[in-house]
């Protein structure tokens, strides 16, 4: 990023609470304007079912597929952007002084999310929050109140409330209990028995044991060590019935 109004290159580990340049000392944006950012999904068409995700300042969710585009509002100033296409990940940092089209794509050959950003000439002046307020931008997909963790649930990146060593019939495993799933992985293996709390009907006791009965009269079955059976018993059936009622 450069300075808009000196043009020299910004620090890279600057913090981007900071307001003036420290090259020039000027004013790095006008505080208080609206710019509009477009985001372009170009490429990967082979896969057009599946979207690509625009996460803005860890608040924000958008969706965009490709041959679309979303466009939304920000203020200005510094904002993070994160696209995500399937476990492919790209985050960058932009220093908004005017509206910017970002083309994205994800490069089959490369593995890699590309990103071309680019200003539209012009738009320096910004706008009030009342002229973008008639504006038709593109509506979020999700809003996270509490920033990123909001998230990482959805990604399934979250940390494990609990982590247990479990049998299930005849396997041994680890069971690792999650705000809005469970996760059995049998020693020695790789695959996971993962299990969403949506898809959960009921949570019983059955003779030392933990049994989740889920739709098609489906039931999975954990030993749960003594000590902390009635704990974790308690916390599933709670986190259950929120995920459930929200459903």
């Amino acid at each position: 990023m450069n300075c808009p109004k000196c043009g020299e290159h910004l620090p890279s580990n600057m913090s981007t609470k900071i307001k003036f340049c420290p090259i020039c000392g000027e004013s790095l944006f006008r505080a208080g304007k609206h710019y509009l950012i477009e985001v372009q999904c170009t490429g990967q068409r082979d896969d057009a079912l599946t979207p690509m995700m625009v996460f803005v300042d860890e608040k924000l969710l958008y969706e965009v597929r490709p041959g679309e585009k979303i466009v939304f509002a920000v203020t200005a100033g510094f904002h993070v952007l994160k696209f995500r296409h399937k476990i492919r990940n790209k985050v960058i940092s932009i220093l908004v002084t005017a509206n910017y089209v970002i083309r994205a794509h994800f490069n089959t050959l490369s593995g890699l999310i590309e990103t071309n950003v680019s200003t539209v000439e012009g738009t320096d002046e910004g706008m009030d929050a009342l002229t973008v307020a008639g504006i038709s931008v593109t509506a979020p997909v999700m809003i996270s109140e509490d920033g990123q963790r909001s998230f990482d649930v959805l990604l399934g990146e979250d940390d494990p409330e609990y982590e247990i060593r479990v049998t299930s019939g005849l396997q041994e495993g680890i069971l690792k209990i999650f705000t809005e799933r469970c996760e059995f992985t049998p020693a020695g293996q790789m695959k996971k028995d993962i299990t969403s709390y949506k898809d959960v009907l009921a949570v019983k006791k059955k003779m030392g044991a933990m049994d989740l009965l889920c739709e098609g009269n489906v039931h999975k079955v954990y030993s749960i060590p003594k000590d902390i059976y009635n704990e974790v018993l308690a916390y599933l059936n709670n986190r259950i019935e929120e995920v459930n009622v929200r459903s």
